[in-house]
């Protein structure tokens, strides 16, 4: 188990970095928002800070901290807008999967260095057809958040032996999680979106593009192939957490920015204070509570699968269901939270750029990620009926 100094001395040394990133955006506080995509100089200022390399592996330069203290940033991030910190949970998050490729695969990826931000698409959309040395790919894929930045993406596929998909040892076809070069893909400009518009969560298709053997795996077969207890816990368990810290960012924002309005303000026709009212104290209790049990949830689970990866092989079926647990929870709950003070709120925050009238919108999209979806609550809650894990 790693002390709790360490993990606060994790979270601490980057708080400083986040900050800073944090002012570059107030510079910049509606570009996300026009431009459909993180802001030039706020990708910069994460590159210059080095938060890319946060989830590299040692073994290639990375910091490789720890999974609360990566969550904690996702959090701290969101606190300022959702899609700045889903932005960087992606591109921060997408170098983890190095920690499956071969090794010859990873050092091409980070041959400049480990500060490398890797977006990429979980739909498996892409087709690879077998050639020397690897596979040709082509495909196209939907929301792929922070596809503008970066030297490479991921993607995920199937191999298929002419019109049939190859059957992996399972009795199902693989999924192969791969790497191109960014050049080698287009952007489809599909992003007009309800919330999380910040974050150019575009389409990007590539075309019979070579892929060696080296710069690819089976995503739900492959072993981490490094030596931190970290990546044992599996690239969809990684993904799911960081950005389902996303959330209780989300809500945190819009219960304080509720009560920072609801003290200013008195409904019309009324000689009544918000502030001053039951019914509002009530509902922001309600919120706080919400938003409090799932967020400590959702860490308390991080912590377990901390403290079973520093001596098991992986996570056990008890606790990959309570991860899904927490994910879906937490994001039940913080849109919850935020529905809630939003209603309480009136007619003030419906106008278009209120900071309310954002989160709702982000935090409702973001619920809508296959990751932290609705259907988790019966394809894990079927585990306790001895029937296994389900997938969507």
């Amino acid at each position: 188990m790693v002390a709790a100094t360490e993990v606060g001395r994790q979270a601490g040394g980057w708080a400083a970095a986040i900050d800073r990133v944090i002012a570059v955006h107030l510079e910049h506080p509606d570009e996300g928002e026009q431009g459909r995509r993180l802001p030039e100089p706020v990708f910069q200022a994460m590159r210059k800070e080095g938060l890319f390399r946060l989830w590299v592996p040692k073994e290639y330069g990375g910091s490789e901290i720890e999974l609360a203290p990566f969550m904690e940033a996702v959090e701290r991030f969101a606190k300022q807008d959702a899609a700045l910190a889903w932005t960087f949970a992606i591109l921060a998050a997408g170098p983890l999967m190095t920690a499956y490729l071969p090794a010859d695969g990873a050092l091409e990826i980070f041959a400049s260095g480990p500060n490398v931000p890797i977006p990429g698409a979980v739909a498996t959309k892409g087709r690879l057809v077998p050639a020397v040395g690897g596979y040709r790919a082509s495909g196209r894929w939907p929301l792929g958040s922070g596809s503008h930045y970066g030297e490479w993406i991921s993607a995920t596929g199937m191999i298929f032996d002419g019109d049939a998909p190859r059957m992996g040892p399972h009795g199902g076809p693989d999924i192969i999680a791969f790497f191109v070069r960014q050049e080698e893909r287009q952007l489809i400009d599909t992003w007009d979106s309800m919330g999380l518009r910040g974050t150019g969560s575009v389409d990007f298709a590539i075309e019979d593009v070579f892929v060696p053997e080296t710069r690819m795996f089976p995503l739900f077969s492959t072993p981490s192939q490094v030596a931190a207890p970290l990546y044992k816990a599996g690239p969809l368990a990684l993904f799911s957490l960081a950005i389902a810290a996303v959330m209780p960012g989300v809500a945190r924002h819009a219960i304080d920015a509720f009560v920072e309005m609801a003290m200013e303000k008195t409904p019309t026709l009324s000689q009544t204070g918000l502030a001053v009212r039951p019914t509002i104290h009530a509902g922001v209790a309600r919120a706080e509570a919400l938003l409090g049990s799932s967020r400590a949830y959702l860490y308390e689970v991080a912590q377990e699968i901390t403290d079973c990866l520093a001596n098991e092989p992986m996570i056990t079926d008890e606790l990959e269901a309570k991860r899904r647990l927490a994910c879906v929870n937490v994001a039940t709950a913080c849109t919850k939270a935020v529905d809630s003070v939003f209603e309480l709120a009136g007619a003030t925050p419906v106008y278009s750029g209120h900071e309310l009238e954002r989160c709702l919108r982000d935090i409702r999209t973001a619920r809508q990620h296959l990751l932290m979806s609705p259907v988790w609550w019966e394809k894990t809650g079927q585990y306790y009926f001895g029937r296994g894990l389900g997938m969507p």
